[in-house]
């Protein structure tokens, strides 16, 4: 008895002990078993461990299927990520502070290595929507449209096109992407991503975006409301006059580069200033509420929540009947409808 457990044992330490000293190429070379390591070296409990491994493991799958070498992810890449995951503002916060603490042990293998964790929490990108999940007021919604989408919906000459400054071409690309997360509800990683050939603008009245899930190749079709039709034309119609490069919608910089994350969510909360939607708003607005008021436009006007799932791309149809829920309480919350005890009286 004595000899076998002797022979447990010393087959043992010596896993563990690689585990323990895993260096940073060990960390990008087996990652499942590096940070299996990494959690024993810090002694959690069985229950914190089980959840910490189901999110690492969540976060390299993600990656992998979208072709992200382990441990090379950007501060905006960890935004997409938590975005994808359509999760509550604590678990964000949990994944990002998880992701932090790792990276904070990988700095110690390689001075100045980068750590995105920190970098998503400093940029915002982990906090995500508060709950309850939250809309633009009806009032809200017509600020933007009238002081952002209008002006912007004028279509341009091809003089003006041509002679766009750098700061007119951003404006014009800005409130292009705010008619997109609000007439279309897309994401920010969906919007980052959106390329000119998605765009169907065939019908007269008519505009639409070809999406594709990236977690399981679903295609479905994004309707615009009206609202967005005359902003995206006019910056369709300078981003080609101006000679922007690349196929990206939205691109950074007229020579094709990608938006950052923090980028978008910066430009769309300085729109949202402008016009005046967060002067009296107590609750926080984001590319996310705008997804949400695409939501809240679709039951307005008779869109069933399945059909609304659809639409926005969500991942089942069942997800579409939460929203409706959330936007029910959230129209009672805004007094908007009569609670039912009004009504009954």
């Amino acid at each position: 008895m004595t000899t076998k457990s002797t022979g447990k044992s010393t087959a043992h330490q010596p896993g563990q002990a690689a585990l323990f000293d895993a260096d940073l190429a060990a960390w990008r070379a087996h990652p499942e078993r590096a940070f299996d390591g990494w959690l024993a070296r810090h002694g959690f409990r069985h229950g914190t461990s089980v959840v910490y491994r189901a999110m690492w493991g969540k976060l390299l799958r993600w990656s992998a299927e979208r072709g992200l070498p382990p441990l090379s992810w950007s501060a905006e890449q960890i935004g997409e990520f938590l975005d994808a995951q359509q999760l509550h503002k604590s678990h964000r916060y949990r994944y990002a502070r998880l992701i932090e603490r790792v990276f904070h042990h990988l700095s110690q293998l390689r001075e100045g290595m980068h750590n995105p964790g920190s970098q998503a929490v400093r940029a915002h990108l982990a906090e995500g929507e508060n709950d309850p999940t939250a809309f633009l007021l009806p009032g809200e919604r017509d600020l933007l449209v009238a002081r952002i989408l209008g002006p912007a919906g004028v279509p341009p000459t091809v003089e003006e096109c041509r002679a766009a400054s750098p700061t007119q071409w951003k404006r014009a690309r800005d409130a292009a992407l705010v008619a997109v997360l609000l007439g279309g509800g897309l994401k920010v990683g969906e919007a980052r991503a959106l390329r000119l050939e998605a765009i169907d603008d065939g019908a007269p009245g008519r505009m639409a975006l070809r999406m594709v899930r990236p977690d399981n190749g679903r295609a479905y079709t994004a309707p615009l409301f009206a609202l967005a039709h005359a902003p995206l034309r006019a910056w369709l119609a300078l981003r080609e006059a101006s000679g922007t490069l690349g196929s990206l919608l939205f691109p950074a910089m007229p020579s094709g580069r990608p938006m950052h994350a923090a980028s978008v969510y910066r430009r769309v909360e300085i729109l949202l200033d402008e016009a005046g939607v967060l002067a009296g708003r107590h609750e926080r607005a984001s590319p996310q509420t705008l997804r949400n008021t695409c939501a809240a436009m679709h039951f307005e006007a008779g869109t069933t929540p399945a059909e609304v799932a659809q639409c926005l791309g969500m991942r089942d149809l069942e997800s579409g009947w939460r929203l409706h829920g959330a936007y029910e309480a959230w129209q009672a919350r805004a007094g908007l409808v009569a609670q039912a005890s009004d009504r009954q009286s």
